[in-house]
């Protein structure tokens, strides 16, 4: 897939500004909204209302081609990490991974609205040990941390319930997400722009509210998901082996094994790297047939010994807990209050079910839950591969331009995250969430990584021209960043359960 001509980038640059105009005006109408309808922007009604229209002005600032680039002039004369060594340059991640716990702590959220953290801040501290959550099957290794580290908590310092546990782990999670998010962007980016763009996007998502104390199990299983992506993507580029990726996985669906739904992702690195050894498609004999073979044997073994290895060790420390795989099919079993795990096709029977499969309120909570997550997102990958369709149709009418053109060095990445994409979306989409789709905003907002990723690669080939892209990044990441700062501020404020 080839860069866009200049005709198709102006509209694309044009299209994407009028979309966060549009965007900016929907968070300042929010308060017209019920908040049943529209909690996808509902966290934008929690500030004051001079709050509200000092965001937007500076949104809107970004969004305006004359500002815009002025305040590009100015970012264009700070520092630049390009010339540091490799070593120095992941130092100074690591500074910044650091750091970023600073802000993780002083912004934690303040309440147990949300998933099951009610459930699990009280359970995994019961007074009775004989009652006390110290394992589930819906996350194996998450909460078996999040026990043994308020044991320790308990034994040590008194801790009356697992709250520190979550104020502990989950900005941790968070520090490993943005190392992980810097070595990503500084790996496939290709120039400074690029690099921001990737930092922007996926810095400013709804998610990160995963990482601000949040007592849940998607904290970790998130920085895993962002750690797959990344090995993966050096995978494809020939810089690391398969077997890392493949490791990176198993430990996230230990984690939460939600993010199973990865797996045929993997796949497709895995028969990737197997065709590395086949590119001379036209050798025949013996040799090659076995040089082929051999291949493909390495990489079903990488990745098979870590989901195997993986796989066994949570087995072993179900089972020694006594909730091993009888739990699994009975007490402990997926699918929550009703055991269902899929959004019916037709009829609501149980209170654990809100909707129907094709119904307008499903719609709705899908399109809340972009909002919420990755508001930027779903909107830019619709005007960026519009753009890209209609500009693919028109070089393929042309004569002369030869179809090998089309595939670039970047396009198994390509695939590879719109598989992540796809697959997560089906999941978001088809998953029964026992809360409604608000409520169990955390279980879904894991699929906002690898489809706010995607429109980070996508952009550089519909707006090639990097003045243009520079600008797309920053008004998409600044309006993605007012959203998310509206998001957080509301989960520091005390909420109580009525």
């Amino acid at each position: 897939m080839s860069s866009l001509p200049a005709i198709y980038s102006g509209r694309v640059l044009a299209a994407l500004r009028l979309f966060c105009l549009a965007l900016v005006g929907l968070h300042l109408a929010a308060p017209l909204f019920a908040e049943a309808s529209a909690w996808g922007l509902w966290p934008f009604t929690y500030l004051s209302r001079a709050g509200q229209l000092l965001l937007a002005s500076l949104a809107i600032l970004t969004i305006l081609p004359n500002t815009a680039a002025a305040i590009l002039r100015v970012a264009a004369g700070l520092p630049r990490v390009s010339g540091l060594t490799v070593r120095q340059r992941h130092a100074l991640f690591v500074l910044i991974a650091l750091l970023s716990l600073l802000p993780f702590t002083l912004g934690r959220i303040a309440h147990t609205r949300w998933g099951d953290a009610y459930i699990l801040v009280n359970a995994i501290a019961y007074p009775d040990p004989a009652l006390r959550l110290t394992t589930t099957w819906q996350a194996p290794l998450d909460v078996w941390l999040h026990a043994r580290l308020w044991a320790l908590g308990n034994a040590w310092f008194g801790w009356a319930d697992a709250w520190p546990t979550y104020w502990i782990l989950s900005p941790l999670a968070g520090a490993l997400f943005v190392y992980g998010l810097l070595r990503l962007a500084d790996s496939v980016g290709r120039g400074r722009a690029e690099k921001l763009l990737i930092v922007g996007l996926l810095g400013t998502l709804g998610t990160m509210q995963l990482f601000f104390g949040y007592a849940e199990n998607y904290s970790l299983a998130a920085a895993g998901v962002l750690l797959f992506l990344w090995l993966s993507l050096e995978t494809l580029a020939g810089r690391r082996p398969l077997w890392q990726p493949s490791l990176a996985l198993a430990v996230t669906i230990g984690l939460h094994p939600s993010t199973v739904v990865l797996s045929p992702a993997l796949v497709y690195v895995a028969w990737r790297g197997s065709r590395q050894g086949d590119k001379g498609g036209s050798r025949q004999g013996a040799p090659h047939d076995l040089e082929i073979r051999g291949a493909r044997w390495a990489a079903l073994w990488q990745v098979a010994w870590p989901m195997a290895l993986v796989a066994g060790g949570v087995l072993l420390l179900m089972e020694l807990s006594g909730n091993g795989l009888a739990a699994l099919s009975s007490t402990d079993r997926p699918g929550g209050g009703d055991g269902r795990l899929f959004v019916p096709l037709f009829e609501a029977t149980t209170r654990w079910e809100h909707y129907t499969m094709f119904s307008g309120a499903h719609l709705l909570d899908w399109l809340n839950m972009q909002l919420l997550t990755a508001p930027v997102t779903l909107g830019g990958l619709a005007i960026v591969g519009v753009a890209l369709l209609a500009g693919r149709r028109r070089m393929n009418t042309q004569t002369g331009v030869p179809k090998e053109a089309e595939a670039g060095s970047g396009r198994p990445m390509l695939i590879f995250l719109a598989l992540c994409t796809g697959l997560y979306w089906l999941f978001t989409w088809v998953w029964n969430a026992d809360y409604g789709g608000q409520r169990d905003w955390d279980l879904f907002s894991l699929a906002a990584i690898p489809s706010t990723l995607l429109l980070a690669r996508l952009l550089p080939r519909a707006l090639p021209d990097r003045g243009q892209l520079a600008q797309a990044g920053l008004m998409l990441t600044t309006v993605s960043a007012l959203h998310t700062m509206a998001w957080i501020y509301q989960n520091t404020l005390p909420w109580e359960w009525p």
